[in-house]
Formats: structure tokens, C-alpha cells, sequence
């Protein structure tokens, strides 16, 4: 019984492990190739370039762009934090991977998004905002919210006239005091020229309104278009421009803070605007694997995060995904110590490690009801060699050696160890086989061992592994021989008088 219980257990453990692990690898690259610098990721633009090199690389199946980010999803006044995930489209194997995914019986759909306003959607997503194939969803830009909420401090801000009210009332004064002529040209000392353009370049790079920002760049390139004179000492202007920059600081000191504030976030209506999308599919998915919950084209997905042709990373795809460390150690050679190479193992390690590790100690636990059984066939032959120790004292008295005695209770042992163990792998595999009926027969009667709410997988999934199998069986079959030889060393060792005493 405990090794029908193990292949059982292992098989089904197996098939659970694969199943995560096909989700998993349907939709997420087998290496992500970054771009690093400094220790900070650089967005890729010349990415069709490198995924051309990474393409020829052996053992590399294709490499594709990649790029994600988080973003508020809104519908029917319903607003949620949700990660988004940009595909190429038009990259053949990577929509094949995900039309696998896709719950076409349940809620019919595809993942073909073409280059349009379409979206595919992961099914917890679908069934927290009641998603359909066929509906609207708004995505709205994080990265649009952080520049909304960026214009918001600015407005809490006063205007610079009024922040640094000395300091221009100042810069009035010292154009008209310290202005002289050269050359029909304004002058003025190269020094306090300096200083005055650094001052106003800090107050320009600081955090101000746009239509601010605007008057000081034209007053710095006023102060740009002039050249020092031959001794180096005076810094000549065009004339009328110490005019033309006081006429933009009368700009700066006529503008209204509330004419301001509403133009700087009227500016930004068509950055923060949503991007409304057609849900085209739903996908599977399961709650021990981290996954996007939207999938957009890769053009969708570059107008969201503000890029211009840029990527964040590369996607590569493996021949084998389970043996992709020597395919990483050859994209690290090939393209350098820039480049960031990690594979599903890497992003998932604590995932697999876990899994590695449940799979682990469901073996050691189980290993126990093989072991209870290997126990009882002891006591089985403990009790035989009670039973039959005149027959054994017999056998000694005409010249049994003590091999002898320890083979024929050992040879006993190892029949039925034999017999069981191969019985318990038949059952095993058999339970297997019938896994569904027996599944559907126990959910029938209120008893669900693998519930899909939870695990988001339909069925009871398994895989048989013969090398597990035959450890199993031979295992167990050790076992039982050496719970037979026990017993039947320590009988080789008793006494023949003493056996037929009662004879």
C-alpha cells in the first residue's frame, strides 16, 4: 500500500510541477538580456540589431523585445494597480506560446492583437472586474501619474518672480548700471556675466512651471548668442539685448499663478490620457506563478511608458529550457559585461527551490509508509521462525550451516517483498492511469483534494517518471529483504537443543 501511495503522490506532484512550470515558460522568456550601467538598467534602442546577434547564438530558439511596467486599470469606475506586459506582435513563436494559453472553451477569444488597440487579459483579472471577450478597458500610465503628480508639487509652489523677487530686481539694476558699449555692442565684465547665467541656469534645471522655464531659456540664449573680446575680459552682446531681457523679466513678473497652474495641468491632458483597449482573450493562470495581468502589443505598450522606440530588455527563447545555463554563459560571452543574462531559474529560484523542496519531503514522509510495511514483514518472519524453530532445530541437528538458515527465511522475505512491490507500482500506475474518475468520484462526495480555486489548474495533472518508479520499486524491495534478513540472522543464531527441546 505505501508504495501505491508514493508513485501516486510523485506522480501527481510531478504532473503539478510541470504544469506550473509549461505556465510559467508559456509566456515568460527563458533569459531576459538587460542592458546595465553603473549597475542601473539602460533602455535598449538598437534592440532589432542585438536580437539579430542573439538570434544566432546557438541554442538560442528567438529572442524578442521586451517590456513591462505597471499601470491603473479602469472599468465601470472600478480602478486597479495591475502589471502590463508589451509583446512583438508580430514575432511568431511568442504569440503561439500564448494562443496556447488562451481559455478559447470557456470564453472563446484569441491572442491575436495585431498592432490595433486590443488587449489580452489574465483570467483572475477577467473574473475581478467581470471581463468578457469583447470589452473595453482603460489603462492608464503610471509613468503619466508620476508626471501628474510631479506638476501637482509644482503648483504648490509660488512663482519664481515672487520666490526670488531680490534677486531679479537686482539683475534689473546691475544690466543698466554695469552695461557699457564696445564696438557699437553692449558689454559687460565676463565675470558678472558668469555668475548671473549660472544663477538663472540653477533656477531653470530646478522645478518650475513650464511656461517659466520657457522665458529663462530665452533669456539664456540671449546671454548665449554673444562672444568675449579679444583680452577676454568683457563679454559682448548684441545691442537691444539687455532690453530684450528685461522685457522678459516684465513676462515673469506680469504672470498670474492661477493662469499658470491651470495651463501647466492643461499640458499634461494629453499625456495622462488613457488608452482604451479591446480584451480579444483571456488566459489561464495559477496562483503559485507570478504573471502579468494584461498582455498589450509592444507599440501600445512603448506610448504607455513614455519610450520611443526603446525596450527594456530582450526576451530569448532556448531549445531546452531546463538545461539554459550553457546558452546564458554564451550570450554573457558574446555580448559582454553590460549585458545582464537571467534565465527563468534566476527570476523563479525561490519558486523552484520550493517546489524542489515540497516534492523532497513528500518523498521522506511517504518514504515512512513503505518503511511501517518493510516493519511488518519483520514481524511477519519473527513470528514464522517462532512458529517453526523445531523444524529449524531439526535442520540445524542434520548439518544446516548458518547461511543456510538465514537464506531460506531471507529468500520468504524477499518473495513477498517482490510481490509487493511490484503489486504496489501495477496499482500505482493504474490509479494513475484513472486518475480523473477517481478524482471526479471523490469531488461527488464533497471531497475536493485539488481544488481549482486555489491551484487554477482543471483536473488532477500528473507524469509518470520511470527512473522515480523504479527507485520506488526497488526501494521498497530492498527494504523488505533486509527487514526478512533480520529476523532470520538472529534465528541462524539460536541453539539447536535448545529448538527441539519441545519437539
Amino acid at each position: 500500500m505505501g508504495v501505491v501511495v508514493l508513485v501516486v503522490v510523485l506522480a501527481v506532484m510531478a504532473g503539478f510541477e510541470r504544469e506550473i512550470k509549461s505556465r510559467l515558460l508559456g509566456f515568460s522568456p527563458h533569459i531576459e538580456l538587460e542592458l546595465m550601467d553603473g549597475g542601473e538598467k539602460q533602455l535598449i534602442y538598437d534592440w532589432p540589431e542585438i536580437k539579430a546577434q542573439v538570434d544566432g547564438v546557438e541554442g538560442v530558439e528567438e529572442a524578442y523585445a521586451q517590456l513591462r511596467d505597471f499601470t491603473i486599470l479602469e472599468r465601470s469606475n472600478l480602478f486597479y494597480p495591475v502589471e502590463y506586459r508589451a509583446i512583438d506582435t508580430e514575432n511568431v513563436g511568442q504569440m503561439e506560446a500564448l494562443e496556447e494559453l488562451i481559455l478559447k472553451e470557456t470564453y472563446g477569444g484569441t491572442a491575436d492583437m495585431g498592432l490595433d488597440e486590443k488587449a489580452v487579459v489574465a483570467e483572475s483579472t477577467a473574473n475581478q472586474f467581470g471581463l468578457i471577450v469583447g470589452d473595453k478597458i482603460l489603462l492608464h500610465s503610471a509613468r503619466n501619474l508620476q508626471q501628474l503628480a510631479q506638476a501637482w508639487k509644482i503648483t504648490d509652489q509660488p512663482l519664481i518672480a515672487e520666490a526670488h523677487a531680490e534677486m531679479f530686481a537686482q539683475i534689473r539694476k546691475d544690466l543698466r548700471a554695469k552695461m557699457s558699449v564696445e564696438s557699437a555692442r553692449e558689454a559687460f565684465d565676463l565675470q558678472f556675466l558668469s555668475a548671473l547665467y549660472d544663477s538663472l541656469e540653477v533656477i531653470r534645471i530646478g522645478k518650475i512651471r513650464e511656461s517659466e522655464r520657457e522665458v529663462l531659456n530665452t533669456i539664456l540664449l540671449i546671454f548665449q548668442a554673444g562672444n568675449e573680446n579679444e583680452a577676454g575680459t568683457l563679454f559682448l552682446l548684441e545691442p537691444g539685448s539687455v532690453e530684450k531681457v528685461l522685457n522678459q523679466i516684465d513676462i515673469l513678473d506680469r504672470m498670474e499663478r492661477e493662469v499658470e497652474d491651470g495651463r501647466l495641468l492643461r499640458g499634461m491632458r494629453e499625456v495622462a490620457l488613457p488608452r482604451e483597449l479591446e480584451v480579444v482573450g483571456i488566459f489561464r493562470t495559477s496562483q503559485h506563478v507570478m504573471h502579468p495581468a494584461v498582455f498589450v502589443p509592444l507599440a501600445t505598450g512603448q506610448e504607455l511608458k513614455n519610450l520611443e522606440g526603446g525596450v527594456e530588455a530582450l526576451g530569448v527563447r532556448v531549445d531546452d529550457p531546463y538545461a539554459v545555463e550553457a546558452v546564458q554563459d554564451r550570450l554573457r560571452e558574446i555580448l559582454g559585461p553590460r549585458w545582464s543574462a537571467l534565465s527563468w531559474k534566476d527570476q523563479n529560484r525561490a519558486w523552484v527551490e520550493l517546489i524542489a523542496r515540497e516534492r523532497m519531503m513528500m518523498y521522506f514522509a511517504l518514504s515512512f509508509i513503505v518503511l511501517v510495511s518493510a516493519f511488518c514483514i519483520m514481524a511477519v518472519i519473527f513470528t514464522i521462525t517462532i512458529m517453526k524453530k523445531q523444524e529449524i532445530g531439526v535442520m540445524k541437528a542434520l548439518g544446516a550451516t548458518p547461511f543456510q538458515i538465514v537464506r531460506v527465511f531471507t529468500f520468504q522475505g524477499s518473495i513477498v517483498g517482490l510481490m509487493g512491490s511490484l503489486l504496489g507500482v501495477g496499482l500505482g500506475l493504474l490509479v494513475v492511469r484513472f486518475r480523473d474518475p477517481i478524482y471526479e468520484l471523490l469531488k461527488g462526495v464533497g471531497f475536493d483534494i485539488f481544488p481549482k480555486d486555489f491551484h487554477g489548474i482543471d483536473g488532477l495533472p500528473a507524469h509518470v517518471n520511470p527512473q522515480e518508479v523504479v527507485i520506488v520499486g526497488v526501494g521498497a524491495f530492498l527494504l523488505c529483504v533486509i527487514a526478512a534478513l533480520i529476523p532470520a540472522f538472529l534465528t541462524s543464531r539460536r541453539d539447536p537443543a535448545r529448538c527441539l527441546r519441545n519437539y
